[in-house]
C-alpha cells in the first residue's frame, strides 16, 4: 500500500492557505501567524501542515505519522507528540493568545485556532 507524503506533487492546489490568523506556504515551507514568520524545522512543517489540511477535525496520531514520515506508526512512538508539543512552543511564542492545536486524548490532534480567555495578559514565559 502506498502513502502520500506532503510533496510538491500533493502540495493543495493553492500556494498559501491560512486557518484562522495562521497561513502556511507550502512552496516555501513556512508559516506565519499574523504575519510573523515561524521558524519550523521540516517535520514540525509537515505535522502543521497535515493537521491544516483537516482543519477543525481530529486527526490521528498514525494520520500524522503515515502523512509525514510515509509509514505505520510503531507501537508507543511518541515522534507526533514531541512535535506537537515543539509546534505549540513555537506558535505560542508568536501569538500567546491564541491556542491553536488541541489535544483529543486517546486519539490525535485537532487544528483549530481559538483566542485564549486569558490574552497575552498575565502570561508568564
Amino acid at each position: 500500500m502506498a502513502t502520500t507524503r506532503f510533496t510538491e506533487a500533493t502540495q493543495p492546489s493553492s500556494s498559501e492557505f491560512s486557518v484562522g490568523p495562521l497561513e502556511l506556504r507550502p512552496e516555501e515551507r513556512t508559516a506565519l501567524v499574523e504575519g510573523v514568520r515561524i521558524d519550523l524545522t521540516v517535520r514540525e512543517f509537515e505535522v502543521l501542515a497535515a493537521l491544516a489540511e483537516r482543519p477543525d477535525r481530529v486527526v490521528t496520531r498514525e494520520g500524522i505519522y503515515d502523512r509525514v514520515w510515509g509509514g505505520q506508526m510503531p507501537h508507543r512512538d511518541r515522534g507526533v507528540d514531541v512535535h506537537v508539543r515543539r509546534l505549540r512552543v513555537k506558535l505560542s511564542a508568536a501569538a500567546p493568545q491564541w491556542s491553536f492545536v488541541h489535544t483529543h486524548f486517546g486519539v490525535g490532534y485537532r487544528l483549530a485556532p481559538e483566542l485564549s480567555d486569558e490574552g497575552s495578559l498575565g502570561q508568564v514565559a
